[in-house]
């Protein structure tokens, strides 16, 4: 009789900031090769399997931002972005350049979507001004998505960003983001975020999995996810989907109620 392991998934958690404190460590800091070849073995066995069948994304995410402040510590970036500025170009510079080698190398293999990522807001709105986030990111995003599209002119660009972000949804879709995720619907509602940006943007997200679906009855979960169907759904743009990860708090009942209900009420004609 054979033995069958269930598989084990664990969140990791970050315990040590190696470029913190003496500002000249970044000097000798190296990121990791971001073109050696056997990093990508596994992406070019998901496109050779299913590429011709299934949508491939290749992910880049935490971008800039959040690799950032996990080199430096959270406290200490936010303080070097409004009291160091050129310290902080060339920490963003070093770092986004594995994000940039890495979405071009997987462009080039096939991947449908390159998917980045930086959590720069919370629940309440952005962790940071709006001219900050322009001083420091958009040229920088902007620089990766030209890249990838230059590299391939059909490849689409996913961000992922919890809280509310619609702050710079404007200036992302002006750099030529195609998808937002995940649109997380206690920060910020969905059909207003369509209603707002839809015409620029393709939502990929917005059910709740905070409060709906770990404790909602499935009269509620139907009722949400009809909402969303019909008010982020209407003439395209709009994948439905959790708004992220759902936890161990969520029933299998919910689960499929929800799937089935997007089954039920999704899909284009």
């Amino acid at each position: 009789m054979g033995v069958r392991f269930r598989p084990v998934y664990t969140y990791m958690e970050i315990v040590t900031h190696p470029l913190a404190g003496d500002e000249s460590k970044l000097d000798s800091y190296r990121i990791p090769d971001p073109l050696a070849e056997s990093q990508y073995d596994h992406a070019r066995k998901i496109i050779e399997q299913y590429g011709k069948d299934k949508w491939i994304a290749g992910s880049c995410q935490m971008s800039m931002f959040e690799s950032s402040w996990a080199l430096r510590g959270l406290e200490t970036l936010m303080m070097d972005m409004a009291l160091n500025e050129d310290f902080v170009d060339a920490l963003l510079d070093k770092v986004m350049q594995f994000p940039l080698q890495a979405g071009k190398k997987m462009t080039e293999l096939g991947v449908d979507m390159i998917w980045l990522g930086d959590d720069v807001s919370t629940q309440r709105g952005m962790m940071m001004s709006l001219d900050m986030w322009r001083r420091f990111f958009k040229p920088r995003y902007a620089r990766l998505i030209e890249e990838f599209k230059n590299t391939r002119k059909d490849i689409v660009v996913a961000y992922h960003c919890c809280g509310n972000c619609e702050t710079i949804l404007d200036d992302m879709a002006e750099i030529g983001l195609d998808i937002l995720h995940s649109v997380q619907p206690l920060a910020m509602d969905p059909v207003e975020i369509k209603k707002r940006h839809g015409k620029n943007l393709t939502l990929f997200g917005g059910m709740d999995i905070q409060q709906l679906l770990p404790f909602g009855s499935k009269d509620e979960i139907y009722n949400e996810t009809k909402r969303l169907v019909d008010g982020c759904g209407k003439d395209g743009g709009y994948i439905l989907a959790p708004a992220h990860y759902i936890q161990a708090d969520t029933s299998v009942e919910n689960i499929e109620a929800f799937y089935q209900f997007g089954k039920e009420l999704g899909g284009y004609n």
